[in-house]
């Protein structure tokens, strides 16, 4: 992003339709009320504690329960990201010292139990009846600081209008200031609250309350997102319920969720029973990611952004952590890579906006700039201005630029981040003489032909040499014929041969299934495998070892032996691409090779991309470089009828519709229209 665009500070809840850009002077204005509560010698006095953990001595309880309630009235299970994701700590730094803070590229989420609204008014049940009175009042206060600021303030204004009443109604007062607090609770869950109330605070009617609220709003959300973008591996409600439940860990529907589900319940058991022995979370989790991807490139981020935020809650809900059972690892869905996401639009969005308004100031200077470099305008026949012809693509020196200009594969270059800043803070620890946290680098890949695997292997591999891991910075394509012998006794040392020659870099193993057919015991394939797997071990930090295919064909071969599955701790599923997104491949590929080309040159290569459903073996990209060499060649016998002094580099540069054809070398299966059969 340039210098002069300032990225705004947000707090960015994740049920929200979009970030809340939080003014400097809400912020001053509550610190500001706090304050005042914490200097007069008579307010709340019978609240007032010694100290809280982590709080400086004398804070009063009304700062304690500004900084508890904060993040709760954003949403039931709220996600919060940005530079105030930690809201609570951020309004009461005057008095709050943890010793840790969350930063503003992370994320959050918040769980507490149903009352948490009623926190200060239980922490007041020893009090004498002033004190309670106090809790009451202070409840409604803190709350009502809230009711302005747009991600809280529906459920800030129900929630005082329901304190209100209570203040407002001797009989519920005195339930407050003399009752039992396990009757006060009773009462919010049945009485306080009006039916409006209730629809924006679900959580306070109690535990099945909230359950069921978490279970219908990820139905609704998912029934609304796949009409609006629908998607091949998203199925109905039941089958996501299973995939939900799986991939928290479970292996059946735990008895609440049966109770809220009612007759659902026989088609979740159905979904359950259908996918369980395939289910694999690591590749469900990628295809959620480039699903939401999708929908928030196409105009529907706030429907994203509602199902990502509903299938939190119910993955909570699921997991157990309500009653405090261990939390869900890793987080169901992906959060860190859905707001990296929505960071790149919104951060792009700025981007162009400030290069819009830069460069309607700057007409006259670009204007200079150019007649100061070409000496004076070009001219085309008709008397307009040429445009100069831009440069070709070059990533040679910057893998990391070129990783970012790839079409689609959202969820991988997300992990290629990841695995960056683990390297970089693992060498910034190894520098100050702390131990490092290293995980094996060996990875599985698993997509249909042409989804980029190959790039991603070697854009690692320079990557990796970049940031010093890999000595060379090389890849090793290799596949079954390159490892297993003809004979006995041959394999190990073909294999061991091309693991060497691998060594300072990555090993690049395509089709690795086909080193374990099925039904074939015996094959000298297994015999490669363990070469490979005792020459990892061997040579730990010297060699990446890639190894990629079919996703079922993979899960088959992590399964064929125990040592794989814990020596590649890392997959990465390649999505096939949609039409735009391999008309963008042609468009990325052609400015690579440095090639110029109109709108009618993108709408003809749209002609020759078979509609889908396609092929087993389409070639997804590499179908698309074909198009494009098929087009270079076209272009190429059509100058060559002209005289070759007289092509001017646009001529030798520019496509024309007539040079886009199908390309020749394309085989049969890439016009199949048979199931996607992975």
């Amino acid at each position: 992003m340039a210098d002069d665009v300032r990225r705004p500070r947000v707090l960015d809840v994740l049920a929200a339709g979009e970030p809340w850009e939080v003014p400097t002077e809400w912020i001053t204005r509550v610190r500001t009320q706090l304050q005042a509560w914490a200097d007069d010698p008579d307010a709340l006095r019978p609240l007032r504690p010694e100290a809280f953990p982590d709080f400086i001595k004398g804070t009063p309880a009304a700062v304690w329960f500004t900084h508890e309630i904060a993040p709760l009235l954003t949403g039931w299970i709220p996600v919060l990201h940005g530079e105030y994701a930690d809201l609570g700590t951020e309004l009461t730094h005057d008095f709050y010292r943890p010793s840790s803070r969350l930063g503003g590229a992370g994320h959050v989420v918040y769980v507490a139990p149903t009352d948490w609204h009623l926190q200060a008014i239980a922490g007041a049940r020893g009090f004498r009846e002033q004190g309670r009175q106090h809790a009451l009042q202070l409840s409604r206060n803190v709350v009502s600081l809230f009711l302005d600021a747009p991600p809280m303030a529906a459920r800030a204004q129900a929630l005082t209008a329901a304190f209100d009443r209570v203040l407002g109604d001797r009989e519920a007062t005195h339930l407050h200031i003399t009752g039992e607090y396990d009757d006060i609770a009773q009462y919010w869950r049945n009485d306080a609250l009006k039916d409006s109330e209730r629809v924006v605070l679900p959580e306070l009617g109690g535990p099945t309350a909230a359950l069921r609220y978490s279970l219908n709003s990820i139905r609704d959300t998912h029934a609304r997102l796949l009409m609006t973008s629908p998607d091949e591996y998203a199925g109905d409600y039941a089958q996501l319920m299973a995939e939900l439940i799986l991939a928290t860990g479970l292996r059946g529907i735990p008895q609440a969720v049966a109770r809220s589900l009612g007759n659902t319940t026989q088609d979740l058991e159905k979904a359950l029973s259908s996918i369980h022995q395939t289910f694999n979370r690591q590749v469900w989790l990628a295809h959620v990611n480039q699903w939401l991807a999708r929908a928030i490139r196409s105009g529907q981020a706030p429907l994203a952004r509602a199902w990502a935020a509903a299938a939190t809650r119910a993955a909570i809900h699921l997991s157990g952590v309500l009653s405090k059972a261990p939390w869900p690892e890793p987080e169901i869905p992906d959060l860190t890579s859905l707001f990296q996401i929505l960071d790149r639009e919104r951060w792009s969005a700025l981007e162009a906006t400030a290069a819009a308004e830069s460069e309607a100031n700057s007409l006259s200077s670009i204007w200079n700039t150019v007649q100061e470099e070409a000496g004076r305008p070009a001219s085309s026949d008709d008397g307009t201005l040429d445009e100069p012809l831009p440069k070709p693509l070059d990533f040679s020196d910057d893998p990391l630029a070129e990783l970012d200009a790839l079409i689609g594969l959202e969820s991988v270059k997300d992990a290629v981040r990841k695995m960056v800043a683990e390297v970089k803070t693992n060498l910034r620890r190894t520098e100050l003489g702390l131990p490092s946290h290293e995980r094996a680098r060996h990875m599985v890949f698993v997509g249909k032909p042409g989804t980029a695997k190959t790039t991603i292997a070697r854009l690692l591999s320079r990557i990796y040499h970049q940031l010093g891991v890999l000595e060379k910075g090389h890849v090793v394509e290799v596949d079954r014929s390159d490892l297993v012998g003809p004979s006995v006794g041959s394999t190990a040392p073909m294999t061991a041969g091309k693991f060497r020659e691998a060594l300072g870099g990555v090993l690049f193993i395509d089709e690795a299934y086909s080193l374990t057919p099925e039904n074939t015991p015996g094959d000298y394939g297994l015999e490669a495998v363990a070469t490979i797997l005792k020459l990892m071990e061997d040579h730990r930090n010297d060699c990446i070892v890639i190894v990629a295919g079919y996703h079922r064909e993979m899960q088959r071969f992590m399964e064929s032996n125990t040592g794989l599955a814990s020596r590649f701790p890392k997959l990465l599923s390649f999505s096939e691409y949609d039409t735009d997104q391999l008309v963008a491949i042609f468009e990325l590929q052609a400015r690579q090779k440095g090639m110029i080309y109109g709108e009618d040159v993108l709408d003809k290569v749209r002609t020759v991309i078979p509609p889908a459903p396609r092929g087993h073996s389409f070639g997804n990209g590499r179908f698309i470089r074909n198009v494009l060499e098929e087009a270079v060649s076209n272009q190429a016998t059509r100058l060559s009828a002209r005289d070759p002094d007289s092509l001017t580099e646009r001529d030798l540069r520019e496509l024309i519709p007539a040079d886009v054809r199908p390309p020749t070398s394309m085989r049969a299966e890439d016009y199949l229209l048979q199931k996607p059969g992975t």
